[in-house]
C-alpha cells in the first residue's frame, strides 16, 4: 500500500493520479484487508488533497463490485442512494419509492449506518424504525423484491470491504471518494439511477462515471441536504446523463401549481410520525407540506422514467395513490415479508 500512497501523496511537484491498474491494485489492497487501517486513512486522505481522478474512481468501483455478494439482474429497476451523511429532515424518498413500486416500478434503495461530518439519520435507520428487516440473505432478498418490487440493500452488509473500512470513514469524520463509490455500486444492475450530491464538483464526477458503470439513465440532483429529494419552494437544477450525453435543466415547482415551505429539521421519532401519517394517506394540513412534496417528487420520477406521458399527470397519479392508500399496502407487505425471513446473515467484519 505504501507506493500508492506515495504516488498520490508526495505533494504537488511529486504527486501524479494512479492509472487504472494501479487504482484496482490498490482497491484490492484495501478491499482483502492487506492495508492496515493508518495506510487505508492516508491513502484516502492523500486522494482528498489530490482530487480523484476519473480513472481511479472506476478502478476502486469494479473492484468493489467483484467483492459484492451475487445478486440477480433488476436492470429494469431505479436505483436511489440517500446521502451517506444521512438526513435531518423529513425522508421524502421512502414514500416516493412506495408509491412508485405500488405501480410496478422497481425501486431499490441502498445506504449503510450514517457517517461524519452530518451524522444524521440513515435510510436504514428509519425503515428499521418502521418495522421494515434489511438484514437478509440475498436470494430471501430477491424474493421479496420480485414480489413487492421495493427493497433495501444495506452496503456494508452486500459489499464486506466497505464493512472493514467504516471505522476508519468515521475517525477521518470527512467526505472520502468512498461516499461516490457506494452510491453507484449498483448491486442489482439497474439501468436507471436518481443520485443527489451537495457539490457541482462531485456532479461533474458522476457525469463522467455513471454511464462507465452500466446505468442508461440518471438523473444528478442537488437535492435537500444533497439527497434525490427536491423541495417545493425554489426551483432546483438537475442532469439528465445518458450514454449519448448529459443535459443541464430547471424544474420551477411553481409551474405545476405547487407552493410550500422548507423542511424543517427534525428528530428520529418526528421523522418516522411524519412518515407513518404520510404513507398511510393523512390528507390533513399538519402534513400537507410533507405530503406535497412526496406527490411532487414521485410526479417527476414518474414522468422523467417514462412511466407517464407528462409531468401533470405524473403528479395526479402520485396523489391519486397516496389517497388510496398504496403506500401504505405497500408497506405493510414489506414488513410482514421481511420479518418472516429466517435467515440473518451476520455483516462481515
Amino acid at each position: 500500500m505504501k507506493q500508492w500512497i506515495k504516488t498520490i501523496g508526495t505533494g504537488k511537484v511529486g504527486s501524479r493520479n494512479l492509472t487504472y491498474d494501479e487504482a484496482v491494485a490498490a482497491a484490492h489492497t484495501i478491499a482483502r484487508g492487506e492495508s492496515t487501517d493508518a495506510q487505508t486513512a492516508a491513502f484516502l486522505m492523500a486522494m482528498r488533497m489530490k482530487g480523484e481522478a476519473d480513472e481511479e474512481m472506476m478502478g476502486f468501483i469494479d473492484v468493489f463490485r467483484k467483492y459484492s455478494l451475487p445478486y440477480r439482474s433488476f436492470s429494469n429497476s431505479l436505483n436511489c442512494a440517500g446521502p451517506y451523511d444521512g438526513r435531518h429532515y423529513f425522508p421524502i424518498t421512502i414514500p416516493v419509492s412506495l408509491v412508485i413500486a405500488s405501480v410496478g416500478f422497481p425501486q431499490v434503495l441502498h445506504g449503510s449506518e450514517s457517517l461524519p461530518p452530518k451524522l444524521g439519520l440513515s435510510l436504514k435507520e428509519l425503515l428499521e424504525g418502521l418495522g421494515i428487516q434489511v438484514e437478509l440473505e440475498a436470494r430471501e432478498w430477491e424474493k421479496i423484491f420480485l414480489s413487492l418490487n421495493i427493497g433495501f440493500i444495506w452496503t456494508d452488509l452486500i459489499c464486506p470491504p466497505f464493512g472493514r473500512v467504516r471505522s476508519v470513514r468515521e475517525q477521518m469524520g470527512l467526505r472520502t471518494f468512498f461516499n461516490t463509490v457506494e452510491k453507484v455500486i449498483n448491486p442489482i444492475h439497474s439501468q436507471n439511477i436518481i443520485i443527489g450530491v451537495n457539490h457541482k464538483t462531485a456532479m461533474n464526477h458522476l457525469i463522467q462515471l455513471l454511464p462507465k458503470s452500466g446505468f442508461d439513465t440518471a438523473y444528478i440532483v442537488q437535492g435537500i441536504e444533497g439527497s434525490e429529494d427536491l423541495p417545493i419552494y425554489k426551483i432546483s437544477l438537475i442532469r439528465k446523463v445518458t450514454a449519448w450525453g448529459d443535459e443541464s435543466n430547471s424544474i420551477d415547482p411553481a409551474t405545476f401549481g405547487f407552493r410550500g415551505d422548507p423542511l424543517e429539521k427534525c428528530t428520529k421519532e418526528e421523522q418516522l410520525r411524519l412518515l407513518a401519517q404520510v404513507i398511510a394517506g393523512d390528507d390533513s394540513a399538519e402534513v400537507r407540506n410533507e405530503r406535497e412534496h412526496v406527490i411532487f417528487n414521485a410526479g417527476l420520477r414518474l414522468y422523467w422514467f417514462d412511466k407517464v406521458g407528462s409531468y401533470e399527470e405524473g403528479f395526479q397519479l402520485a396523489r391519486s395513490l397516496l389517497q388510496r392508500k398504496e403506500a401504505q399496502k405497500m408497506l405493510d407487505k414489506w414488513r410482514e415479508l421481511s420479518n418472516k425471513s429466517e435467515f440473518r446473515p451476520r455483516q462481515a467484519n
